[in-house]
């Protein structure tokens, strides 16, 4: 059973501000996030496309796009191979209909999750290749790990062009051009899709003619992939975000609008919007079925296909949630019967009952219940396949290298990761990884923090404020939105219960009354004394009037 934890409130400390002055507010704000001179806060507050840093300072980028004008030049066949999540998805979609824009003759493979795994495999470069032979492979959202696979292409003639963001190994591969900003010290928080916008962008700059293809109509795209992979919200991010949401909001892409009608999506698209609504029921091809429904959606230009693939991943998204939900209790339920000793730094469970396709997602909804690192394998006749994810202060990557002698293979980041292991070894490597994080961790890691960027008196929650607020958006990663403070609320009434976990109700603080929401907050909230709360003070995306979404509360001192 998922425990509810005290998180420690530590709220920032800052020069004396009037908080009944949105402006001071949001000045206060962006000094939070190292923005102080008035060219600075322009730039943040106005991203604008022509800010992008040059794409052409990514190492390898000129080789890459020397080749890919070598290979249009003379009509070569390609192949892109791309990974089957959305950022996977979208990046090889934008490419293929790059390459398509010049008039480029390419084909898209993306890999079965279940026999054929994450990134390139021989196994599926060779189903990849039997439709025919081409000369020239991009391998998106993969291929920074894969020495032996592009050694294997390489001795077939076939030139490879890695754009990937995941971490370097100790080896790297032998490709024509390899561009992944871990090998620099710029660009590191780009997605794939970010990287092959740049590609596209280099290409277009090189040949010094934008009109040969419409970039800006495919940020959408870019948006898509750079939100569901969770990557900082920051520097060229933001930029292409912000562009990429409003792309969204007007689409061309007769697949995402149908995509939304399905939804539901109505109102001005967010990152939460991808995050929570849009990623999953795209994700959801990848998991259960073939990642090819997820791509064609993105690219087809027949209206009915696009409605029929909509609908059949909104049902394939309905499905994941049920094994989801079983996978969830489930692992839980083993929780419960491990000795303390064996999960007291970090959680690892496993079991043939799990779809593989839904392991990440459990892995991360574990972590968040119980504030540890998590690995959750989904175990079959061939072996365990798992997928990790990690708390603020520790590595996943770091504790998995440290402890590479149990596994068959990994990939990943600091945050989140996938390995393989034998069925056999999960005991020793459970306790093998406890002792690890026992060492190599401070006990101060575990506490979980809930940080507030400014206490706020009840006069301040104006419809000013939330609209000022919006204007430090797309929220995400590194560019959170803001956590007020507001002290001795008073509840007006009983909270009223909707969608069965979430309550709503009228809060008073100092004589002003405000609207209050609480996800998932119906079995564990107290309103029968004065509260300190902390939250979200914005513009409610189902009611358009400001609310203070709350994220925790405790009783008033």
């Amino acid at each position: 059973m998922a425990i509810i934890r005290e998180k420690h409130w530590k709220v920032a400390v800052g020069d004396h501000i009037n908080a009944e002055r949105p402006d001071e507010i949001i000045g206060h704000l962006l000094s939070r996030r190292g923005l102080d001179t008035d060219a600075e806060r322009q730039r943040f507050l106005n991203p604008r496309l022509q800010d992008l840093a040059d794409p052409l300072r990514l190492q390898d980028m000129d080789r890459a796009v020397e080749r890919a004008q070598q290979a249009l030049l003379k009509r070569e066949k390609i192949l892109i191979y791309s990974d089957y999540d959305v950022d996977g998805m979208s990046s090889s979609a934008l490419l293929y209909r790059f390459w398509a824009g010049l008039n480029g003759e390419a084909r898209v493979f993306i890999p079965e999750r279940k026999s054929e795994g994450y990134g390139l495999s021989i196994q599926g470069l060779q189903r990849a290749l039997s439709d025919g032979p081409v000369s020239l492979l991009f391998a998106l959202d993969c291929g920074t790990t894969s020495c032996e696979e592009v050694a294997w292409l390489n001795s077939r003639g076939i030139d490879v062009i890695i754009i990937d963001h995941h971490e370097l190994g100790s080896e790297l591969p032998a490709a024509h051009a390899f561009i992944n900003p871990q090998r620099g010290e710029t660009d590191r928080i780009l997605s794939t899709a970010g990287l092959v916008f740049k590609f596209c962008h280099a290409f277009l700059k090189i040949r010094r003619d934008p009109s040969l293809f419409n970039l800006k109509e495919h940020l959408d795209f870019v948006a898509l992939g750079t939100v569901a992979d969770l990557v900082p919200l920051r520097d060229d991010n933001r930029i292409l975000v912000r562009h990429g949401l409003e792309q969204l909001n007007g689409t061309n892409h007769i697949g995402l609008q149908a995509l939304m009608d399905v939804a539901g999506v109505q109102r001005d698209p967010t990152p939460s919007t991808v995050g929570f609504v849009l990623g999953p029921r795209l994700n959801a091809s990848g998991r259960l079925a073939e990642a090819r429904s997820g791509w064609e959606l993105l690219t087809t230009e027949d209206p009915g296909r696009a409605t029929d693939l909509a609908r059949d991943l909104d049902q394939l998204n309905r499905e994941r949630q049920k094994l989801e939900q079983t996978a969830f209790e489930d692992a839980d339920a083993l929780l419960a019967l491990q000795p303390e000793s064996e999960n007291k730094y970090c959680i690892v469970v496993a079991s043939p009952d799990w779809h593989q396709g839904v392991v990440g997602i459990v892995a991360s909804r574990l972590q968040r219940s119980y504030y540890k690192p998590v690995i959750v394998i989904s175990l079959s006749e061939k072996g365990g396949k798992g997928s990790a994810r990690c708390i603020e202060g520790c590595s996943i990557m770091d504790a998995l290298r440290d402890n590479a002698h149990f596994l068959k293979g990994f990939g990943g980041h600091a945050m989140a990761a996938g390995l393989e292991i034998e069925p056999d070894k999960i005991p020793d490597f459970r306790k093998a990884l406890n002792a690890w994080f026992c060492k190599s961790v401070d006990c101060g890691v575990y506490l979980e923090q809930l940080r507030i960027d400014l206490e706020l008196p009840g006069r301040a929650l104006t419809e000013n404020l939330a609209e000022e607020t919006s204007r430090l958006e797309p929220f995400g990663k590194q560019n959170e939105s803001p956590v007020y403070m507001v002290r001795g609320i008073r509840v007006l009434g009983a909270p009223k219960i909707f969608a069965q976990r979430h309550i709503r109700f009228t809060g008073q603080a100092a004589g002003v009354r405000f609207a209050a929401v609480g996800f998932g907050m119906a079995g564990n909230f107290a309103s029968s004394a004065a509260l300190d709360l902390a939250g979200h003070w914005e513009v409610d995306g189902f009611t358009q009037r400001p609310s203070f979404r709350i994220l925790d509360w405790r009783r008033a001192a």
